[in-house]
């Protein structure tokens, strides 16, 4: 009995001791990077002739200055509020190259029709030194 006893004794405590002793030859996953959202906020201005309809939207974006077509935040407002209208654009900030200037530009629009648009590109973050708030005015089309 005495044998049977040493011997659990023994293997409780051979296990106990692999519990705390490193493990040789697994190498750890490296920390991976947690990038944090950034946001530029701001407001677009708007004055038109008539009430918007119903359905109408805005859409502000976020955009580089050399490659305008590459959005790289947007936020669309329904149903389009009092002017002015309060926006936050929600960024990666890996998305921004350095050097780089960036837009942003808003579009009131009912469906695929656009009723307006910002005329003057307003720069922002890079160069620009522009880290919000933003004013965005936006102009009746005709």
């Amino acid at each position: 009995m005495k044998i049977r006893h040493a011997a659990l004794l023994a293997g409780v405590l051979l296990l106990a001791g692999c519990s705390w002793m490193p493990h040789f030859g697994k190498k750890k996953a490296p920390p991976q990077q947690q990038t944090l959202m950034k946001s530029l906020t701001g407001e677009v201005d708007y004055q038109l002739a008539h009430d918007l309809p119903p359905d109408a939207y805005l859409v502000v974006t976020l955009n580089r200055q050399d490659a305008p077509a590459r959005a790289i935040a947007t936020d669309r407002i329904a149903p389009v509020g009092a002017s002015p209208v309060s926006f936050v654009l929600s960024y990666e900030p890996s998305d921004l190259d350095n050097g780089t200037d960036f837009t942003v530009s808003a579009s009131i629009k009912q469906g695929d029709r656009t009723l307006a648009t910002s005329d003057i590109q307003t720069r922002v973050l890079g160069n620009s030194g522009n880290n919000g708030p933003v004013l965005v005015t936006v102009s009746e089309l005709h």
